[in-house]
């Protein structure tokens, strides 16, 4: 749960970025879904293929019991959510560096 709420708590403190500082992460929608998609196919593809193989695996407390494939819920949200704050904190310091 807790993994949960710190997913959460990263993507409303970005959102509240995003806003404040009117900033724009894609030219488009479409270049967004495109980027964000991408990303979430091929990390949830490599976080499979280590779990499977046995490179890691998840400590059934810290999650909320809900499985996808072999992944918990959570870490498909990670797949979002961190892009989101990396670009976010890109696009912030790039707009602070250009004033």
């Amino acid at each position: 749960m807790e993994y949960l709420i710190l997913l959460i708590s990263i993507f409303l403190i970005c959102v509240i970025v995003k806003w404040r500082d009117k900033l724009r992460l894609f030219e488009s929608v479409k270049e967004g879904v495109l980027v964000f998609s991408s990303l979430f196919v091929i990390g949830s593809a490599l976080d499979s293929f280590a779990i499977l193989r046995g490179y890691w695996s998840y400590e059934e407390h810290f999650f909320l019991g809900i499985r996808i494939g072999v992944m918990p819920l959570e870490e498909y949200l990670f797949m979002l959510v961190i892009p989101f704050l990396t670009l976010t904190i890109y696009r912030m310091a790039k707009k602070k560096t250009l004033r």
